[in-house]
């Protein structure tokens, strides 16, 4: 049996977590790329050593953690920069995607989360493209309220992604996350019926 692999998307603080969730309820196995980056970035990692070459050692907390606020204010205000890091760190979460892909392969359905999805390429690995959208307003709140940031700040991490619209005429499918829970856990429901 071939599993379907489906790249779910979307711009910062539009919901995509929040369909992750519901879809890993449905039983559908999730494949986090932001949790495989966490984990490929970790105190002892050859992942982490490559950050460290590449940007310095004041990339380090005291602990031999990674100093994620200082990696972020420096690859969130130069495009250069975050390009940069994304070279560095690629080469590794995408074997561990592979991997873990290649430990699920008896479902049916697995869906692979990834904020970055267009902007790192991963798209080449999915069979199906899901995005989660809402309006630019509604992104702009949610992610000043969920990261305790600045508009400034805010605007700064929206626009290092690719724009939403962009993502939407890539996108296979598109969930319309600015109303209720429950209207968004519908649409994705009569996602699934025709999977």
């Amino acid at each position: 049996m071939m599993s379907k692999i489906i790249g779910l998307t979307g711009g910062i603080a539009t919901g995509k977590s929040l369909v992750s969730s519901f879809l890993s309820q449905q039983a559908i196995p999730i494949i986090d790329a932001d949790q495989i980056t966490k984990r490929v970035e970790a105190k002892d990692t050859v992942g982490l050593a490559a950050i460290v070459a590449e940007f310095g050692k004041d990339m380090l907390q005291s602990d031999g953690q990674l100093n994620r606020k200082a990696l972020g204010r420096i690859v969130f205000s130069d495009k250069e920069q975050l390009k940069l890091l994304v070279r560095t760190i690629d080469p590794f979460i995408r074997q561990q995607i592979v991997k873990e892909v290649q430990e699920l392969k008896e479902h049916s359905l697995i869906v692979l989360d990834a904020p970055t999805l267009f902007e790192n390429g991963y798209q080449q690995l999915v069979d199906e493209i899901l995005m989660v959208s809402c309006t630019a307003n509604i992104q702009l709140q949610r992610l000043m309220q969920r990261n305790n940031l600045s508009i400034v700040q805010a605007n700064q991490r929206i626009q290092a992604q690719w724009p939403v619209e962009v993502k939407q005429q890539l996108a296979d499918y598109v969930i319309y996350n600015s109303e209720t829970k429950q209207k968004t856990y519908q649409q994705v429901a009569d996602w699934l019926t025709q999977q």
